[in-house]
């Protein structure tokens, strides 16, 4: 993962739909791929609105991308996430890229609730997760969740 002349100030982890190079694309129209990352001792599900999210579990891991993205894209991304209205908030975290420790930020639902994705929600995920070149034992996982 190149890390070195970002062209943007922050880095995000996706985790769920923004893993989606073309929802990226129109979402955040500045933010540019850099690569796979794992977040260790977090798990990932499926909150009570239906999109995904992470809570801290020691010893699970989290497989995700990460983007480099503007003042602009992040701004875009907390109102998709709808930190204003306090459905998720953005936190900083440590990834690991390629062996190496990453502080960038994600977004985390603000509830401890539990659902079923909603239609075609997962299927974007996954298509993101093989865009990224997740482990496919991620992506075996994600297309195991119950619909």
């Amino acid at each position: 993962m190149q890390l070195n002349n970002l062209l943007n100030p922050h880095l995000y982890f996706a985790y769920g739909s923004n893993l989606d190079p073309e929802q990226m694309d129109w979402r955040c129209p500045d933010a540019i791929a850099l690569g796979a990352a794992r977040l260790e001792d977090w798990a990932w599900r499926i909150g009570g609105r239906g999109y995904a999210t992470v809570s801290p579990s020691p010893g699970a891991q989290v497989w995700g991308g990460v983007w480099n993205v503007s003042d602009s894209d992040l701004a875009r991304l907390d109102r998709y996430e709808g930190v204003a209205g306090g459905l998720y908030r953005r936190e900083f975290v440590t990834v690991m890229a390629e062996d190496l420790p990453v502080e960038l930020l994600l977004y985390i639902e603000n509830y401890n609730d539990h659902g079923l994705p909603r239609p075609d929600y997962l299927e974007r995920i996954i298509a993101g997760a093989r865009w990224f070149d997740l482990p496919q034992s991620w992506i075996d996982d994600l297309a195991a969740v119950p619909v």
